[in-house]
């Protein structure tokens, strides 16, 4: 960019007066082609529990007011022409912004979204029978690299991108990665981050993420035997353990430490050895304690209330279970599926109530009073990542474009 100077009067001509404005030009170039830093959002978070013989964990304290999103930032990275593997030396420049993917729904103060009209990461989700969405990116293409705008190309590109290896959850591997609606071609670890190659034919909305797993051996029988997927999604990770860290947070631990886990879309299994042969080795994990409403702040169990005399009332957690809920609730397997309830039916997005259980969030269409069970296993997921970058003291981490 070039900058005239303005003045009352004319003004001899010095060297300073002729490389000022060169040098800022190339200040300002410069600093534009500089990889922006996103901040991750954390969430609130508190210790593992299960309805077995172990206590549950303290209730956590909700928080005053929502984390607010981090606004979108961009990027420039180079790209590449590319086919069948072979890639030429001619590049141009293409401008990335990262993009929201959370799967939590609109506030209630929000005008409900049109399902013709689905976000990004439902999309991935539907693209990959299930997956579970990380990072989102749009890509323009800059013909010049003079700036950016997208244009459709007469080849296929090769772009390389990477984002720290931190926000990559637990129980994912490197194999198991993915990009829609392109096609990834390499993927490895440099140093502290996850390095991609993927190639794409237009500029467009991309988002990485990870394929379902397989159900592991551990917990396969109790899976199939409370519902299967119908009730606890496709599984978004491979097993590993996770355990209570310093902070009081639930960490990924080390191999043989904590608590065998595996995530699915709607929920958590968990898996005691210890426990064998009690009856109580494979419990569902109290998931719902860490999620976050319609409003964006932390659910977490409400307080006990009055028994309205409506339905059942469960004295273990002081919450109420009646209608429609409390039908859904015995059908899905009670108790040793759902959990207690943690609160009572709450106002959710316009036209639907939610009630929270242990390990399970249903919600009712007030419309034709169907009930569903809600994604809570992508939320945890994501307290995972937040809670690992916390424990390790890490600053908010920047996504890097090579």
């Amino acid at each position: 960019m070039r900058h005239s100077a303005m003045s009352n009067g004319a003004q001899p001509a010095t060297p300073f007066s002729r490389i000022a404005p060169a040098l800022a030009g190339w200040i300002i170039i410069a600093a534009s082609l500089g990889i922006v830093a996103i901040l991750f959002t954390s969430r609130p978070q508190e210790a593992i529990g299960q309805t077995g013989p172990a206590p549950a964990p303290p209730a956590p304290t909700p928080t005053a007011t929502a984390t607010p999103m981090p606004p979108s930032n961009e990027f420039t990275v180079l790209i590449r022409p590319y086919s069948g593997g072979t890639e030429t030396t001619d590049r141009r420049r293409a401008s990335v912004r990262l993009l929201d993917v959370s799967t939590r729904e609109s506030s209630p103060s929000s005008r409900r979204v049109p399902p013709t009209t689905p976000t990004i990461a439902s999309r991935f989700i539907d693209a990959t029978m299930g997956g579970q969405p990380m990072i989102g990116l749009h890509i323009s293409v800059g013909a010049t690299g003079r700036g950016t705008m997208a244009e459709s190309l007469t080849r296929a590109q090769l772009a390389k991108l990477c984002f720290p290896a931190s926000a990559k959850p637990p129980g994912v591997g490197m194999e198991s990665l993915v990009v829609d609606p392109g096609r990834l071609v390499n993927a490895h670890l440099d140093g502290g981050a996850v390095c991609l190659e993927f190639v794409f034919e237009e500029p467009g909305t991309f988002v990485v993420g990870t394929r379902p797993k397989p159900v592991i051996p551990e917990l396969a029988s109790f899976y199939a035997s409370t519902g299967g997927e119908t009730t606890w999604g496709p599984c978004l990770t491979h097993g590993f353990f996770a355990e209570v860290g310093r902070a009081g947070t639930i960490v990924e631990g080390s191999a043989g430490s904590g608590v065998y886990i595996q995530v699915c879309a709607n929920g958590v299994l968990g898996f005691h050895p210890e426990l064998a042969g009690t009856g109580y080795e494979i419990q569902p994990v109290l998931a719902s304690h860490w999620v976050r409403g319609e409003n964006g702040q932390f659910v977490g169990p409400h307080p006990p209330v009055a028994n309205t005399g409506e339905g059942r009332y469960f004295h273990q957690t002081g919450h109420n279970l009646s209608g429609a809920f409390l039908t859904k609730f015995l059908a899905l397997g009670g108790v040793d599926v759902l959990g207690y309830p943690i609160t009572e039916p709450l106002a959710a997005a316009p036209g639907f109530t939610d009630q929270y259980f242990q390990h399970l969030k249903l919600r009712m269409d007030e419309a034709t009073g169907e009930i569903t069970i809600r994604p809570i296993g992508r939320e945890f997921i994501a307290m995972l990542v937040a809670n690992r970058q916390a424990s390790a003291g890490l600053p908010p981490m920047p996504t890097h474009g090579l």
